[in-house]
């Protein structure tokens, strides 16, 4: 038995390492070596404190704060190996000095540790830049952005804290001009204490972008006290005892437009507010035998604590004081709403002012003239005798009751115009 199992021996052994040559080659074959990319690898920086114990500071470049990294390995193990085993760092301690600009970056993959053929980035060197740190403290700004609710206005912005400690390199903090808490006031109908973001700007009203610096708002961050103003539609209401008509003339009325106005405060100070009162002094006139239309700023006449919608443009009132003989009466009627007449076919008109026309008229019998009001379709103007597209200034016709009479007659400007594919008719 024992000259059988060492007969032929050298043979028996030469086929064992054959056999396991063939297994290597074979598994080898099943399991070749290829190659794969992972994306946007994060690097970490070592010793940074060598550049912030001298005083300066430092900003890595955008594009190199993540790499590519490629990784040669059999493909059991690329397939294992995912984007987080991959350790990507940089030694500041290995900083060219000559360029004092340039680490090279160092890849591991400590949990595949010997199962991996090579590991390198897409790029040798991290591009760092270092210089001078310095800080300044800068006022904090309040802005609001966004519309707060129908019938409320942001009344004041106050940033907290009203300051902020800018470090960061030299070049990035001294180019800083204005320092922002900017603040959503979207919806917004109360009081109210509201996180902001903060925002900085360069001269030229350019963002500056602030994960280049740090700033002491620590932990609390930075917020804005918004307090809101309501708004509150109020009368306008003049004293006429200053307009005094000459001989023979008396005063028909006094219109003003807008009849109302917004006007802002506490909701406190606008809830006993019922109506802006102007003095005699605003509309004093005397002497007047026709209609006066005269242009009233009233934010003087206002409360100390009102303030007008829109603070820039102030409150200004249109206001139309209406003058007549004595024994007449002025009515005033829609240019929009006079009836046309015979209007040719194929063709519109278009009256060439807007508002309205004075009617001015007449009777002996005070009472009736004082109680007439002009109905509707009684204001007509008829187009008959016109055929052709132009202007035209034509005579307004007025339906009167029997004791009631025009004083002097009334004209309009009209435009025909002929419509687009019609045909004369």
């Amino acid at each position: 038995m024992k000259k059988t199992l060492t007969k032929n021996l050298g043979l028996k052994v030469l086929a064992v390492a054959f056999s396991i040559l063939l297994w290597v080659i074979v598994m080898n074959n099943e399991r070749p070596v290829t190659s794969k990319t992972y994306v946007g690898v994060p690097v970490t920086l070592l010793h940074t404190e060598l550049i912030t114990n001298q005083g300066n500071t430092y900003q890595v470049a955008e594009d190199y704060k993540k790499v590519n990294v490629t990784v040669r390995a059999r493909k059991d193990v690329l397939k294992e190996i995912k984007t987080t085993d991959i350790k990507v760092t940089a030694d500041v301690k290995k900083l060219n000095t000559e360029t004092r600009a340039l680490i090279p970056y160092e890849v591991s993959i400590p949990a595949y540790q010997g199962q991996y053929v090579e590991a390198v980035t897409s790029e040798p060197n991290l591009v760092i830049s270092i210089e001078l740190a310095t800080s300044k403290t800068f006022p904090i700004i309040p802005r609001s952005s966004g519309d707060p609710r129908d019938g409320y206005q942001i009344g004041s912005l106050e940033a907290d804290p009203q300051q902020v400690k800018i470090s960061g390199p030299e070049s990035v903090v001294n180019s800083i001009d204005k320092v922002v808490a900017q603040v959503n006031t979207s919806g917004i109908s109360k009081d109210e204490v509201k996180e902001a973001d903060l925002v900085l700007y360069n001269a030229a009203g350019i963002v500056i972008d602030s994960t280049l610096v740090e700033t002491n708002l620590g932990e609390e961050g930075l917020s804005v006290r918004v307090k809101v103003l309501h708004t509150k539609s109020v009368p306008v209401e003049f004293d006429e005892s200053g307009i005094i008509p000459a001989s023979g003339y008396v005063l028909d009325g006094v219109s003003v437009q807008p009849e109302n106005v917004d006007i802002v405060g506490t909701e406190q100070q606008l809830k006993n507010m019922t109506k802006i009162e102007i003095p005699a002094e605003a509309l004093a006139m005397s002497g007047l035998t026709k209609s006066v239309e005269k242009t009233v700023d009233i934010t003087e006449y206002l409360p100390e604590w009102a303030k007008a919608k829109d603070e820039s443009a102030g409150i200004s009132v249109l206001v139309k004081i209406s003058i007549t003989q004595a024994g007449t009466k002025t009515l005033e009627y829609p240019v929009g709403s006079i009836s046309l007449l015979n209007v040719p076919k194929n063709y519109s008109v278009k009256y060439e002012s807007e508002g309205s026309i004075e009617i001015v008229i007449t009777s002996d019998d005070t009472e009736k003239l004082a109680d007439f009001s002009l109905e509707q379709g009684s204001v007509s103007v008829n187009l008959v005798d016109i055929k052709e597209a132009g202007t035209y200034t034509v005579p307004v016709q007025v339906t009167l009751p029997e004791g009631i009479e025009l004083v002097r007659d009334v004209e309009v400007q009209i435009t025909l115009e002929k419509n687009d594919g019609g045909n004369d008719g």
